[in-house]
């Protein structure tokens, strides 16, 4: 049983991971807090609408309180690997589980964007001890990570999705006295950024002192009724913001590629049957995913598919469609993420630690590359050996890579080397194999009926 690093700042409580079982201690220190959301009922109904995972009481651990068992999430993912909408379905339910906790005379805490998760297209609130006694008229004391970990970001995707990544670099959230100097001058016209961003982030600036700040904090008073408006002026502010209508570099994809009817149909055909044979598993990654059409296909075979791709607008269009879809087999199953694979999430936070890299969170049993190598050949410069090591290390032994050969005389490729001289005589199959057979076993090759495309599996023996 080891400790997870990313609940290390919390004094009330832990979370372990004893051989996948995921472990909660609660100290004493939280008692009155937990017993409070116990008997008023609000965690029972939080489990019951699914907004809070399921946990049960086990025997305590030295020195807990109490220790629960708590509903594994399949895949861990972060604020700045989401699309817009995650974001802003990860925010919504925030506020809607701050204002059931005000109905039960509690509040959160905090409003950490790092408390919220996703099972498929589903939002699930994780933190279990952000809840606490609320103390009459006191301000809510997540108001202002609310605004830092969610509202300034999102603002700033929905003008430029690139702009996702930032929280990145902010394991805190976006400095307000920052944000609001970003976002484009007409962004003062909505009454809600102006309150919420501009104006708290100019007054963060003036009041930087946080020893003049701190006794006109102490004094400010605020009754339930008021604390429900400023949720409601929050829930109202989120609720304008629109999805960038930039579009992405391959929002469009399927609409424009090369691939015949029957070549497309083939493809689809033989993803399935490479999940089939390989006998799908708990996790299958769908590197540059897109909008999703090959995750689908994967799905039914996994307990969790996460569908990667690099362009943002592509994957909120993807998550919308899983919401929007009503087959809850498949939107409960398959997580889109914002990732660039020639630059994955990092470890960040204290230590590098607190928040994982995107390689080192699950051994996968399958990977699907379809249509990406070339990128990561030619646009990035990632040589056949690099990417054949990479693949490896996200798959347990014995996993399955199904990737897909582009040659030299397909169009796509084509237009990549357009304005550059070949220079890349290892660009062949033959290369690709060699530098593969290191840590693969070829198990069997597709030809793309009217095209010169390749799909090819293998199995990892190294």
């Amino acid at each position: 049983m080891f400790k997870i690093s990313g609940s290390f700042r919390d004094p009330c409580g832990y979370v372990y991971n004893d051989a996948g079982r995921i472990i909660r201690t609660v100290n004493s220190t939280y008692r009155e807090h937990w017993e409070w959301a116990v008997n008023s009922g609000l965690f029972t109904s939080l489990t019951e609408r699914h907004l809070l995972p399921k946990f049960d009481e086990i025997a305590p651990q030295a020195g807990a309180w109490k220790t629960l068992e708590v509903e594994k999430i399949p895949w861990i993912s972060y604020p700045y690997e989401w699309s817009f909408y995650q974001l802003r379905d990860a925010a919504s339910l925030t506020l809607e589980l701050q204002t059931e906790a005000l109905k039960h005379s509690l509040s959160l805490k905090d409003a950490s964007a790092y408390n919220v998760q996703f099972i498929g297209s589903q939002p699930i609130f994780i933190d279990l001890l952000s809840f606490e006694k609320r103390t009459p008229n006191a301000p809510w004391a997540g108001y202002r990570q609310f605004c830092m970990q969610f509202l300034a970001p999102l603002a700033m995707a929905s003008y430029e999705p690139r702009l996702g990544r930032m929280p990145a670099g902010w394991i805190g959230g976006i400095p307000l006295n920052l944000a609001w100097k970003l976002l484009p001058w007409k962004s003062f016209f909505c009454a809600g950024l102006q309150m919420h961003i501009h104006m708290h982030g100019w007054a963060e600036q003036k009041y930087g002192d946080t020893r003049k700040a701190a006794p006109k904090v102490r004094q400010v008073k605020i009754n339930d009724k008021a604390l429900l408006e400023l949720v409601g002026s929050l829930r109202r502010t989120v609720d304008s913001l629109r999805g960038p209508s930039i579009p992405g570099d391959w929002t469009d994809y399927y609409s424009n590629t090369n691939y015949s009817d029957k070549a497309s149909a083939a493809k689809l055909q033989i993803v399935e049957l490479a999940v089939k044979q390989t006998g799908g598993g708990l996790l299958g990654h769908d590197l540059g995913a897109n909008t999703g059409r090959f995750s689908a296909v994967m799905a039914p075979y996994f307990e969790q598919v996460v569908a990667s791709d690099i362009d943002a607008p592509a994957v909120g269009r993807h998550y919308l469609w899983l919401q929007q879809s009503g087959n809850t087999a498949i939107s409960k199953k398959i997580l889109p993420l914002v990732l660039d694979l020639s630059n994955p999430s990092p470890g960040i936070g204290w230590a590098n630690s607190e928040r994982m890299p995107w390689a080192a969170r699950g051994e996968a049993d399958f990977v699907c590359a379809l249509a990406l190598t070339h990128h990561l050949y030619f646009t990035e410069g990632i040589p056949w050996e690099r990417q054949a090591s990479f693949f490896a290390a996200l798959l347990r032994t014995g996993g399955s890579l199904l990737l897909e050969f582009i040659p030299h005389e397909d169009s796509q490729v084509q237009r990549m080397l357009a304005a550059r001289d070949d220079l890349f005589a290892d660009y062949e199959l033959g290369s690709l194999c060699t530098s593969f057979g290191a840590y693969f076993q070829k198990v069997q090759s597709w030809s793309l009926p009217d095209s010169c495309r390749k799909l090819i599996l293998f199995r990892k023996v190294n």
